[in-house]
């Protein structure tokens, strides 16, 4: 975990997510988020995130029906108010796919279904995937090397004519196509979400600057970002990009 102290950073811990406990030193290295600040980074509601991972009664025909969260959190059971970095990555495709008018009832089967045919966890970030708002496809190989887009519900194969922008955009996956770390703006490295550093809060990939300590220092330095580069000792682009990020998951 980077360490380093920043100046005017003041009293503020911009490396704990608002509103959760800090975790034993054994089980770092996780990630750890909020639900507001999840929804932050990677929009969506924070009620609705809550919902999905921690399950929720909803009423059908007078009577309450139970839904279970769509998969186990990485913090269950630790007493925890949040999720972890891969929980994160994972909602993000819940959320897109979700706002593109898939049903959640549609989510949560290909979720079982992907999982009985991968038998991995967290399968949206381990496959490419498209959906064009009614049907959840995997984007596979087959025997001739040809890409085929396969509705993992119905196992049909389908024309490949959906488009939509890669939602493994600058997620960066282990040999086991395990999500480690997360540059969220693209075609640059400069930010960074890795669960290794800082409970996975975004930061200055190069320093470990917390995004959040560049914007509330630019705010108390008049908006003068040379200062503030000269003040965490970090380049000019690197506060741009910084506040380029905060003003992206403002927005």
């Amino acid at each position: 975990m980077d360490c380093r102290p920043h100046p005017a950073r003041c009293c503020i811990d911009y490396t704990r997510p608002i509103g959760t406990a800090l975790p034993p030193l054994e089980l770092l290295g996780r990630g750890l988020y909020s639900f507001a600040d999840a929804s932050r980074f990677i929009g969506g509601k924070p009620a609705d995130l809550r919902r999905w991972l921690k399950g929720y009664s909803a009423g059908r025909d007078d009577k309450l029906v139970d839904h279970p969260p769509l998969w186990t959190p990485q913090w269950e059971g630790s007493g925890i108010d949040g999720i972890g970095f891969r929980d994160l990555v994972e909602l993000r495709f819940v959320r897109t796919f979700v706002a593109c008018g898939v049903p959640l009832n549609l989510v949560r089967r290909t979720i079982a279904e992907l999982h009985e045919r991968l038998g991995r966890d967290y399968p949206f970030t381990r496959t490419s995937f498209k959906t064009d708002g009614r049907r959840i496809f995997m984007e596979l190989v087959d025997g001739s090397g040809d890409r085929a887009l396969v509705d993992v519900v119905k196992r049909q194969d389908v024309i490949r004519k959906v488009v939509a922008p890669s939602l493994r955009a600058g997620i960066e996956l282990s040999v086991d196509d395990a999500a480690t770390r997360w540059f969220p703006l693209k075609g640059s490295h400069v930010v960074v979400l890795d669960p290794e550093r800082q409970f996975g809060q975004p930061i200055l990939s190069a320093s470990g600057v917390p995004t959040a300590a560049i914007a509330d220092a630019l705010a108390g330095e008049d908006g003068d970002e040379s200062r503030v580069a000269r003040l965490f000792e970090v380049p000019l682009a690197a506060v741009r990009k910084a506040v380029e990020f905060e003003r992206m998951i403002a927005r």
